[in-house]
């Protein structure tokens, strides 16, 4: 099936009673006359999972009642195309044995494995799940930031505490060869014993219910950092597509106080501007961006512009590219070279400096129910950016896996005169250093 077709399937399938996809800036296109700011602080807390993401539903039903109304997602799945066929997913990147020897002997980390569950598996039970864990280790990964969850899904604390629950049961099946790690020295203790380390994110702040003192929790169980907002506003602050660009709230505030004493970095990637520019200025440690590019670069709502980056650098923290085609190059590749990954590093580090960037792929392990969600009028609503999502969607939001990239990439670093010393700072160095500062 082409993807115009297939377009034209999710469309009738979730169909409201118009012909075409509503507009993204009408009040009427968000479920019981929600605006779209309303909707952002909303819909999250739906019995989610990528259904939810398709359901537009009938116009008359809550945030919280989408489900009832979504098609069939396993039919709406098995009738999509192949996603796991196109160009990117099949393509290989040549690297030298240096380069593969380089990733091997550095703190490689992934800062965001967006393996959310259970929408971007292929199914709930992850049959592919040990068989991506032993390839990060093969490719020379020490430690990831696995991501349960996210704010654009189902934010009930039993349905994050679900998802959790899996990587759970998961690194329980095999535990000679994972572990949960809130140190860094439990990432040295995970190398030491041939483990890939695992900690733990969460895109946006629900998970935390309102009250700060939850992130002690949330930390207790191996959550290393967290965003502010995922796209849009919460009680907290601006997400990136928020037109007002508004500030850090009070509670925002005090929350950024909550990750200083608990020792939870802060992650302003998926964060409005101002919101990003008022946690750094308050948060008394380095503030990352787990996985975001060079606005200069990239002209996209999700990117950094070049002052947001200083004040990164500045803070001690690390902005961590990611690798989504869309996000990284305007033209929307069907596959992302090292050509325009360097691009973006290459324009960082030049900005702040080789101690402040780092590598935070963004991948994807199953893309299928997230690329269908992308083509829905939800993903317009939560990805208000003039088509490029839907665009993205449709070739299958090409981004290579972190395995499949990461020692070529560092050929290409090689190759514009980076040390062995400086390509590790990026794998991973940098990222540990400041989990090292914050981390206790």
């Amino acid at each position: 099936m082409k993807p115009d077709d297939f377009e034209k399937l999710v469309e009738e399938m979730t169909a409201t009673g118009t012909d075409a996809a509503p507009s993204v800036d009408r009040d009427e296109n968000a479920p019981a006359g929600m605006d779209r700011r309303t909707f952002f602080a909303t819909a999250a807390g739906s019995a989610a999972g990528a259904a939810a993401t398709l359901a537009m539903g009938a116009r008359e039903a809550h945030a919280g009642d989408m489900l009832a109304n979504v098609a069939d997602p396993e039919a709406i799945c098995a009738t999509g195309p192949d996603f796991s066929q196109i160009p990117q997913r099949l393509h290989e990147y040549p690297a030298s044995d240096h380069a593969r020897q380089v990733v091997q002997d550095s703190m490689t980390m992934d800062s965001l494995f967006s393996g959310i569950w259970p929408t971007q598996w292929s199914t709930p039970e992850a049959p592919e799940f040990h068989d991506e864990m032993d390839k990060l280790k093969a490719a020379g990964f020490k430690a990831i930031a696995a991501c349960p969850s996210a704010d654009a899904l189902d934010t009930s604390l039993g349905g994050i505490a679900n998802s959790l629950n899996f990587y759970l049961k998961k690194i329980n099946e095999r535990p000679e060869s994972y572990k949960v790690v809130r140190t860094t020295a439990d990432i040295d203790t995970a190398v030491a014993e041939g483990k890939l380390g695992i900690f733990f994110t969460h895109q946006g702040t629900a998970l935390f219910a309102g009250n700060p003192d939850m992130v002690g929790l949330w930390r207790q169980l191996g959550y290393g950092y967290c965003l502010l907002a995922y796209n849009g506003r919460n009680t907290m602050g601006d997400g990136c597509f928020e037109e007002d660009n508004g500030r850090l709230t009070g509670i925002g505030k005090l929350l950024i106080d909550a990750y200083n004493r608990y020792g939870m970095i802060v992650d302003v990637s998926h964060t409005g501007e101002r919101t990003a520019f008022d946690a750094i200025e308050r948060s008394q440690q380095p503030v990352i961006s787990s996985h975001s590019v060079a606005k200069a670069v990239s002209d996209y709502q999700r990117s950094h512009s070049d002052g947001l980056l200083k004040a990164i650098g500045e803070s001690g923290g690390v902005c961590s590219i990611n690798m989504v085609g869309g996000f990284v190059d305007p033209t929307n590749p069907d596959i992302v070279t090292t050509e325009i990954l360097y691009r973006h590093i290459d324009h960082m580090v030049n900005l702040v400096g080789i101690d402040h960037v780092g590598f935070g792929s963004d991948w994807i392990p199953d893309i299928t129910q997230t690329a269908i969600s992308g083509m829905s009028p939800l993903g317009d609503l939560l990805f208000p950016d003039g088509g490029v999502l839907r665009a993205m969607s449709a070739k299958g939001v090409p981004t290579p896996a972190p395995y499949q990239i990461v020692s070529a990439l560092v050929d290409t670093l090689l190759e514009n005169g980076w040390s062995d010393a400086d390509c590790g700072k990026f794998l991973g160095g940098n990222l540990y250093r400041v989990a090292s500062d914050i981390w206790t």
